[in-house]
C-alpha cells in the first residue's frame, strides 16, 4: 500500500520503463557479499531461517520477501527500509524513494525490529 504522495511511476521517471523485477536485479548487482549477509540478518524472524541460510544473493532474499508478502511492486517500502538500514541509500532511487522519504515514513511503517532474536 503506497503512502499518499508516493507514486510508483511518473511520466518523467526514467526508471518507469524498467520492470519491478529488473529494478530488483539492478539493486542486487549493486550489493556486495556483506550487504547480502546484512539483509539476511535483518530478515531473521520475518523469513524462515532455512530459506535465509540457503540464500547466496540479494535476489534470493528478494524472492523470499516476495513469497512472504513482505515485498511487492505496489509496496516496496520494506526493501527501502532494509536498504536504508544497510546504508545503501543511493539504491533507494530504484524504488522511487529518497532517504528523506524513508526517514519520514519509518516511524509509522517500520517492520525491522530493533531487537534481534537470539
Amino acid at each position: 500500500m503506497k503512502s499518499q504522495g508516493q507514486h510508483w511511476c511518473s511520466s518523467s521517471d526514467k526508471n518507469c520503463k524498467v520492470s519491478f523485477r529488473e529494478k530488483l536485479l539492478i539493486i542486487d548487482s549493486n550489493l556486495g557479499v556483506q550487504d547480502v549477509e546484512n539483509l539476511k540478518f535483518l530478515c531473521i524472524g520475518l523469513v524462515p531461517n532455512k530459506k535465509l541460510e540457503k540464500s547466496s544473493s540479494a535476489s534470493d532474499v528478494f524472492e523470499h520477501l516476495l513469497a512472504e508478502d513482505l515485498l511487492s511492486e505496489d509496496d516496496p517500502f520494506f526493501l527501502a527500509e532494509l536498504l536504508y538500514i544497510i546504508r545503501q541509500k543511493k539504491l533507494l532511487q530504484h524504488l522511487n524513494y529518497t532517504k528523506e522519504e524513508v526517514e519520514r515514513l519509518l516511524p509509522t511503517r517500520q517492520r525491522v525490529s530493533l531487537f534481534r532474536p537470539p
